[in-house]
């Protein structure tokens, strides 16, 4: 028999562990929903006025950008019939970056941003289009003036933003200082942006099983001294460190040849995500990834099962990889700011940039 203060013990032990499973299950469902980094915050300047203060800047010319009131005129047919999927919004933006910084601590304090790719997600039909900026596309890098910097490749507008340098005071640091480089030179603002280092990318392909590429062309790693590989044509099974390497060979080859080999390990994974050898246990592995600090994001574990639920419904023709359109920049090397040495550059054709973003805002491109 239980004595009176055995019986207390126990209510009081019973009391506390429950009290203790409350508290956990509250401050879990708060991690849960907590995105990992700050969010962007809306641009400051008028909307009409930064794409063409940055093409003025360049000595271009074009219409205003479309405000927000007149990009939302949506036929209220359309609103009734095309309800977005999954509880997303009608459609969203998304600034992925990948960073050449590489800190088994995921500090995060640097990087350029070598690979940078906007998403348009559209939840009505649904579809994605992931379009590739070239990371030495030629731009004015807004707010740095007080530090002497201007133009510079848009890949550094990360790199300016970053804690390390302590240049950019705004939300969401690199992320943050690029998407106000995207919205001052060509006037399109992200929603949403998530970072990931090389050390995280090759984690996560290697946490999947790795990748299986195939390609049409060879592809030599091993020039000007490299000793990354040779892969011939065919298909290939990558780890996470040879999927990193592969999509970070440049000697020989031009930016956008690097653009192309990315996009084929990005499919890669994408496919890799979507079997049914990884899907089961694809929302706790990225779960994961963001509570233990392997990316930079807004977004919260709570957001993943809208992505899943859209990739489920999404076809595989509906999602799009492009790049800007060639003759819409041009190779050049022009002096740098200091004067002592030369750098390489895509001059943009702002004209033509700035309709492609336009378009692809709109949904019309590609």
């Amino acid at each position: 028999m239980v004595s009176v203060k055995n019986k207390k013990l126990l209510v009081f032990i019973l009391s506390f562990l429950l009290v203790c499973l409350i508290a956990g299950a509250v401050a879990y469902g708060i991690l849960w929903r907590k995105p990992l980094s700050g969010g962007l915050a809306k641009p400051t300047l008028p909307a009409d006025a930064p794409a063409l203060a940055g093409m003025q800047a360049m000595g271009a010319t074009l219409a205003a950008v479309p405000t927000a009131e007149a990009d939302s005129a949506t036929p209220e047919i359309e609103l009734i019939e095309k309800q977005p999927l999954c509880g997303g919004p009608e459609r969203m933006f998304i600034l992925a970056i990948g960073i050449d910084y590489q800190s088994k601590s995921n500090d995060y304090l640097y990087g350029l941003g070598d690979v940078i790719r906007i998403v348009r997600i559209d939840f009505t039909k649904p579809s994605v289009a992931i379009l590739a900026v070239p990371r030495d596309l030629r731009v004015y890098i807004p707010g740095l003036e007080n530090k002497g910097i201007d133009y510079g490749k848009i890949n550094q507008s990360y790199f300016y933003g970053t804690p390390g340098m302590g240049y950019y005071q705004g939300e969401a640091g690199g992320a943050g200082l690029m998407a106000d480089t995207l919205y001052y030179n060509f006037g399109l603002y992200p929603d949403h942006y998530g970072v990931i280092s090389m050390y995280s990318l090759e984690k996560l392909i290697n946490a999947v099983g790795g990748v299986d590429v195939t390609l049409e062309k060879a592809v030599d790693g091993n020039v000007n001294g490299n000793d990354i590989g040779f892969f011939g044509v065919g298909t290939h099974h990558f780890d996470g460190e040879t999927a990193v390497l592969f999509s970070r060979i440049r000697e020989g080859y031009s930016d956008l040849d690097r653009i192309d080999n990315q996009t084929i390990v990005l499919n890669a994974l994408y496919k890799k995500m979507m079997s049914e050898e990884v899907r089961p246990r694809l929302v706790p592995l990225l779960a994961d990834f963001i509570l233990t600090n392997q990316v930079l994001t807004d977004f919260s574990p709570a957001d993943l099962p809208m992505f899943m639920c859209l990739a489920q419904q999404i076809k595989r023709e509906d999602i799009q990889f492009v790049t800007l359109p060639a003759d819409s920049f041009k190779a050049e090397t022009l002096p740098s700011s200091e004067g002592q040495d030369y750098v390489f550059y895509f001059i943009p054709d702002m004209q033509k940039i700035h309709k492609v973003f336009h378009d692809f805002n709109e949904g019309t491109w590609p």
